[in-house]
């Protein structure tokens, strides 16, 4: 009788055929942006779309979006040495030559938050949904490894107004006069990269990135007697450039069961063409409405970005990492309003925001990596953060950053896969300008992440 055996192959499948794969999964995100699922996502109960309410959106490009994932949420982002074949770690594309040969990845995450804001006696309560990344990876050939995927850059969302009383200074009456903010849009990111490892304690990588995005922010002074001439005044601009990421990995085992992981990132500042709008107009009942309009080429600039951060493992068990980041946003350049000569004049400006720093140290526990059981397996994560902002608040230093997170990797098994995790992450962030009597935002999240492992990437062979 003839038998039939059947065994894996440990080979991988051709390059041209993980190439065809990893198309289809980049067609399938781009067809997911242009559709406009990405914001659609983002949609909340409280009619902002944007997945941010904070007024201090209303400053430049808004809010930056976190750029922590799943496996790093818990850990208050600590990215820049962590080296691991199932994580995608796209904050250092030196790490995409660690994949599995056998093995494709997809990441996506989402975060459900719960903001409370102060200002003196003003208190408000707003919550948001976001769609934070997806991404997915597999790896090429031998120390060659592949990423893509897209994320929100930054968010802008917000509107707000104030109303104060003015002095009866013609005797017909006390009078009122109404401020009112509000604002939409922000940048996103769509990239590709690939790290490799030419020798083997070091990895080098890069992404390419396309930004792109607009901002839209509408300012109008308003009054309760009609004669009183109003003031409304509309800034916009687009941007769409491509930007590069640079990064480096040493690592060194110095024994068995402790290995240590140098994490080096590197982004050039970029030029962007594209224009900025502002549109001032006044209405009077009598004399009615006139508007000016001022065009600004060459408008804006990416900051220069600088990352450094070291990881070390002992026995697959304990993780603990620490990063610092520098954005060079000082020196990139805005529209903005400025007085010149007695005059106001909207014009590309420079030190319009500030450098920001960012340092984040986090820790990951497995309690039996060894293990037979699934709770053996379970990651559990802590982290603490602290940043500066970028954005200037009127000429002021804007809200600085404190963060506390912890969080949980589960994996899912089943008769498919071993390797799949769903990570658990709560995340609470406190936001505070330096001056006193300034509006504090409180941030609680729940962020869910979902990464799917699957050996695609492996011929079965009959004999």
């Amino acid at each position: 009788m003839r038998r039939i055996a059947m065994e894996k192959r440990n080979k991988g499948v051709s390059i041209k055929e993980q190439t065809r794969r990893g198309a289809r999964i980049l067609l399938i995100l781009l067809a997911l942006t242009l559709s406009g699922q990405w914001g659609t996502f983002c949609v909340t109960a409280s009619a902002q779309s944007s997945g941010t309410n904070s007024p201090y959106s209303r400053y430049g490009w808004g809010v930056l979006n976190d750029e922590a994932m799943g496996f790093n949420k818990g850990m208050a982002g600590v990215a820049l040495g962590m080296r691991d074949p199932n994580i995608i770690n796209r904050q250092n594309p030196a790490s995409y030559s660690e994949m599995d040969s056998l093995r494709f990845l997809f990441d996506i995450g989402v975060s459900l938050q719960n903001c409370w804001m102060r200002e003196g006696d003003i208190k408000k309560n707003v919550h948001n949904s976001t769609l934070d990344y997806a991404v997915a990876a597999f790896r090429f050939g031998k120390g060659l490894g592949f990423s893509l995927g897209l994320r929100p850059f930054s968010t802008i969302g917000y509107n707000f107004s104030s109303t104060t009383e003015m002095p009866d200074v013609d005797g017909l009456g006390v009078k009122t006069t109404t401020s009112t903010y509000s604002g939409d849009g922000g940048l996103h990111e769509i990239f590709g990269g690939i790290g490799w490892q030419p020798l083997k304690p070091v990895s080098i990588g890069t992404n390419i990135k396309y930004v792109w995005g607009d901002y839209n922010h509408y300012s109008a002074v308003t009054y309760s007697d009609a004669n009183i001439q109003t003031l409304t005044r509309k800034y916009t601009g687009r941007l769409n450039a491509v930007a590069f990421d640079f990064g480096l990995q040493v690592q060194h085992n110095f024994s068995k069961k402790d290995r240590v992981v140098l994490g080096l990132t590197y982004s050039p500042g970029q030029r962007i063409s594209q224009k900025a709008t502002f549109i001032n107009q006044q209405t009077n009942n009598l004399t009615g409405s006139s508007a000016d309009t001022t065009n600004i080429g060459n408008a804006y600039e990416l900051p220069t970005n600088l990352g450094v951060g070291l990881s070390w493992c002992h026995d697959y068990q304990w993780t603990v990492g620490l990063d610092y980041t520098l954005q060079a946003w000082e020196k990139c350049r805005f529209p903005a309003l400025r007085e010149r000569g007695g005059n106001t004049v909207f014009s590309r400006s420079w030190k319009v925001f500030q450098n920001r720093h960012r340092l984040a140290a986090g820790v990951e526990f497995v309690p039996n990596p060894r293990g037979m059981r699934v709770r053996d397996h379970i990651c559990y994560r802590a982290g603490l953060a602290y940043s500066t902002p970028y954005a200037k608040v009127n000429g002021e230093n804007g809200p600085k950053s404190f963060m506390v997170s912890a969080g949980a990797a589960i994996p899912i098994v089943n008769r498919y896969t071993s390797h799949s995790v769903l990570n658990i992450s709560a995340q609470w962030e406190h936001m505070q300008a330096s001056s006193t009597g300034k509006l504090k935002e409180d941030y609680l999240r729940l962020c869910l992440g979902l990464t799917f492992s699957a050996r695609w990437f492996e011929k079965w062979k009959v004999k």
